[in-house]
């Protein structure tokens, strides 16, 4: 009975000490998991902060690039602006800053060599025969705001250049019929040119040099009724009445 009572006692000690253990076990298990969450916790923030500091340092890098850019803007070196300006797009692509400070110092350039040619193309216009060429010239220069008024003021020149250039020839052409070289010939291209003028300055709402075009009307009719083999073979001469 007594060696009954021993072995059941030794079972119950043996039972409590195997709820132990795996108490321990399970205890333990779980330390050492909250301690590998708390490292692994611990290390992502480490590496955050590690992210934070190069993004910070890459943001600095970033920023010394447009105040660069700033520098040599003022300094008139517009092609070591752009130079930095493509290191700056790259590093704002990689990282995604924002590019509107670049963009905006680019469009300030790209404005100011604009003006520059516009303000060449102003000094061109002054003579009329380069209206074509200026026109042409305007078509490659893009609608930007900062250029509106200017660009419009040239464009609108050609025009009015474009209507003295067709009265110029007009009256040369009038000219040459009266002196008798090939009268009639040209008094049909003087004919012509006056009409392209006149039709050009009322669509285009030009400036009428009135004076000028009297001057040359009076020019034609001399032409006209100088020549009495011209006029049979031409428009009655009713129509000059």
């Amino acid at each position: 009975m007594k060696i009954l009572k021993k072995i059941i006692a030794l079972v119950i000690v043996v039972i409590i000490l195997g709820a132990g253990f795996i108490y321990w076990q399970k205890y333990t298990e779980k330390q050492r998991i909250k301690l590998a969450e708390e490292e692994k916790r611990k290390q992502e923030e480490i590496e955050r902060e590690k992210q934070r500091q190069f993004l910070e340092q890459k943001k600095q890098e970033y920023y010394s690039l447009i105040d660069e850019m700033r520098k040599y803007f003022r300094q008139g070196d517009y092609k070591k602006v752009k130079e930095i300006a493509e290191n700056s797009f790259a590093l704002a692509k990689d990282f995604n800053f924002d590019t509107t400070e670049i963009n905006k110092i680019l469009h300030q350039i790209e404005v100011i060599n604009y003006q520059r040619k516009l303000e060449q193309l102003d000094k061109d216009n002054k003579d009329i025969f380069n209206y074509s060429y200026v026109r042409n010239e305007l078509l490659k220069i893009p609608s930007l705001e900062e250029l509106t008024s200017l660009k419009n003021k040239i464009y609108h020149k050609t025009f009015q250049n474009e209507y003295l250039v067709l009265l110029e020839l007009a009256e040369k052409h009038a000219i040459d019929g009266k002196q008798g070289k090939n009268s009639k010939i040209n008094y049909f291209l003087s004919k012509d040119y006056l009409y392209k003028a006149q039709n050009l300055r009322k669509t285009k709402n030009l400036k009428q040099d009135i004076k000028r075009e009297e001057k040359i009307a009076e020019i034609q009719k001399d032409v006209f009724f100088a020549f009495n083999q011209f006029k049979e073979n031409t428009i009655p001469s009713s129509l000059y009445q």
